[in-house]
């Protein structure tokens, strides 16, 4: 779709920049500023589709021969450290235009505009086939000479003149789209001037009796009743915000655009004196027909099942909304451990050993002589007391001090709340000895090996000097 974008910018000193950095970028070139020594290389990008210079015909040929000598004598002619060094622009092409139209469509609109003034026209073409194309443009602010650069044109400057180059380009554009085939068209101007417009035009066409026109123009001016699409940097394109931002706008111009649709078919239609008001957003909706009637269909019922269906799997539209794609954390899981048998019942059997210990009756061991005894006779209520008195009579560990006591004692003492007396019986065996560190193995043991035989000293004789003895100590000196 053809966009208009077309805005001028003066390059400054005194905001640091320099005309040869701004003439690399656009040309994609390494060019050196002779006044600074600063060089700047931009030649490692590879967007650049054609550049080319224009010029009057008096223009010097030493001077434009290439970009870097045109903006390097354009510093040295400058003095001021605050002097301004070049008029630019960047300007938008329609993309429904081949290459050669789009390039010649901006060296005719240069040349009509700025070269016949007597401007230096510095043009680089970026990106014509892919979806942005557009062009940069350095202008020169001095009037040209064929001995060189003159003084400076103020009349260039004038604002009136910017909106006639402004409106030139649009014209062009528009011409240029007309001979292309293509229904679309640009205006220069803004959506709120471009609406009073159509609203004047509207008016004048009632008065005169052409209702059609009035319509036509009514509904341009509901289609352009939206607020103009906010321009976005190149870098910010790809981020979340722009591109929110420019999906809202964009879903707020197809609304202005359906609601002057949908007026152009209501006037246009035969049934112009009935029309649908929607009273919640005061919008005027299609006559609905009436529904035709319809036969009856026999519908057979789903058949009942006794599992649930298996439903699909949700596609990831993240990447055809650009929105957060939404993944659900995995559950954890703990992880089970087999359970080792043999060392649970080692533990519960040394627990049980060491919490309850019966008491254990020494065998006595049978006289050698052997007498008759007679049959006792079996009484139940003896029976019961001499297991009640074995039940009593069992030896427990107390938990707290360590010691064996019985049953009958570790009762009483839960019911009394005061510590009972241990009688010791005379077979019982309390001496409780903690159990015995194995030895560790005789290959883990130090091994002690016999001392070694001391060395003896041979005193070596040496011919040489040699010093007498010395002793310290309480003894006495002898002489040798």
């Amino acid at each position: 779709m053809a966009m208009f974008h077309l805005s001028f910018s003066m390059l400054k000193r005194s905001a640091g920049k320099s005309s040869c950095y701004l003439a690399a970028y656009n040309a994609r070139e390494r060019i050196e500023d002779l006044r600074t020594g600063d060089v700047y290389d931009y030649s490692y990008r590879s967007d650049q589709f054609h550049h080319c210079i224009l010029a009057p015909e008096h223009t010097p040929l030493n001077i434009i021969k290439n970009s870097a000598v045109l903006w390097n004598e354009i510093e040295k002619v400058e003095k001021r450290k605050d002097a301004q060094l070049s008029r630019y622009f960047d300007i938008a092409i329609p993309v429904e235009l081949d290459n050669d139209a789009k390039i010649a469509l901006v060296k005719n609109y240069c040349k009509r505009n700025f070269v016949s003034k007597g401007m230096i026209a510095d043009i680089s073409f970026h990106d014509l086939d892919g979806h942005n194309p557009h062009a940069h443009v350095m202008l020169t602010l001095r009037e040209i000479t064929p001995q060189g650069f003159g003084n400076k044109n103020r009349s260039w400057n004038e604002h009136d003149l910017m909106d006639e180059w402004r409106a030139s380009w649009s014209r062009m554009s528009n011409r240029a789209l007309e001979r292309a085939g293509s229904a679309n068209r640009m205006n220069h101007r803004s959506l709120a001037a471009q609406r009073e417009e159509a609203i004047a035009l509207a008016k004048a066409a009632k008065e005169t009796g052409r209702l059609d026109i009035a319509n036509e123009q009514l509904a341009r001016a509901v289609e352009l009743n939206r607020p103009a699409l906010t321009r976005i940097d190149r870098k910010s394109w790809h981020t979340k915000r722009a591109k929110t931002l420019r999906a809202a706008e964009q879903v707020q111009a197809a609304q202005t655009k359906q609601a002057a649709n949908d007026f152009r078919q209501l006037f246009n239609s035969d049934v112009s004196h009935l029309m649908t008001v929607n009273l919640n957003t005061f919008r005027i909706e299609r006559l609905k027909a009436k529904p035709t009637p319809q036969q009856p269909v026999l519908v057979i019922p789903e058949r009942k099942r006794r599992f649930k269906p298996v439903q699909a799997k949700q596609r990831d539209m993240s990447l055809y909304y650009g929105v957060a794609p939404k993944t659900e954390k995995p559950t954890l899981l703990r992880r089970k451990r087999e359970i080792n048998l043999h060392k649970l019942y080692d533990f519960i059997k040394t627990f049980m050993s060491v919490l309850v210990k019966h008491s254990v009756h020494k065998a006595i061991p049978e006289t050698a002589i052997t007498t008759l005894v007679a049959p006792a006779v079996i009484d139940p209520l003896q029976d019961a007391k001499i297991l009640a008195d074995i039940s009593q009579a069992e030896i427990i560990i107390d938990p707290v001090t360590k010691l064996k006591i019985t049953r009958r004692q570790w009762e009483s003492m839960g019911t009394t709340g005061k510590s009972a007396d241990v009688s010791v019986p005379p077979d019982a065996n309390y001496n409780h000895e903690p159990e015995k560190k194995q030895k560790p193995e005789k290959t883990s043991e130090a091994i002690s090996f016999p001392p070694l035989p001391e060395e003896k000293k041979v005193s070596t004789k040496s011919n040489g000097f040699t010093l007498p003895k010395l002793r310290f100590g309480s003894g006495k000196r002898k002489d040798e």
